[in-house]
């Protein structure tokens, strides 16, 4: 597996761990690397996932033309600066850093965890633990769109 598609892979795996259907684009004739759906508010977003945003700063733009008007589009890097974080903002599309991403899709995988443990009656020692991190699940459930909050920068981080 080529390193592209390595990055690629981890950054559906935190769309997918937040329950959003990923579909893969084929074939040259998109920007963006896969299409992540999430069905609990019908919001769509094309990722476009990117080494350095700096070296692909004319394809941004025009992934931005081509856009489906009911779609947002997401960059992920490995990393960005404070001014790309600005353009970013200004040319309306969130530009994430993969680290992020994994720290968001590593969370929601421990606190999915616990849960299911809960409820299969396992790990008593930790109750209050495992009652502190259900109300995190909690949280995250009645919004249902956590990850589309972090997007549209409704949560800064």
């Amino acid at each position: 597996m080529t390193m592209n598609r390595k990055f690629i892979t981890t950054c559906t795996l935190t769309f997918k761990a937040f329950d959003f259907d990923v579909t893969m684009s084929e074939g040259k004739s998109t920007l963006w690397n896969f299409i992540a759906y999430n069905p609990n508010n019908q919001k769509r977003y094309a990722v476009f996932c990117t080494p350095s945003v700096s070296k692909v700063k004319g394809l941004i733009k025009v992934a931005l033309k081509k856009l489906p008007a009911d779609h947002r589009l997401v960059v992920v890097a490995q990393t960005n600066s404070d001014q790309e974080l600005k353009e970013a903002n200004e040319l309306n599309y969130c530009l994430v850093s993969l680290t992020t991403l994994d720290e968001y899709g590593q969370e929601m995988l421990e606190v999915r965890e616990v849960e299911a443990s809960s409820q299969s009656g396992n790990n008593p020692s930790h109750e209050l633990t495992v009652n502190d991190q259900l109300n995190e699940v909690n949280e995250v459930n009645e919004s249902n769109d956590f990850l589309d909050k972090v997007i549209n920068k409704d949560k800064l981080f």
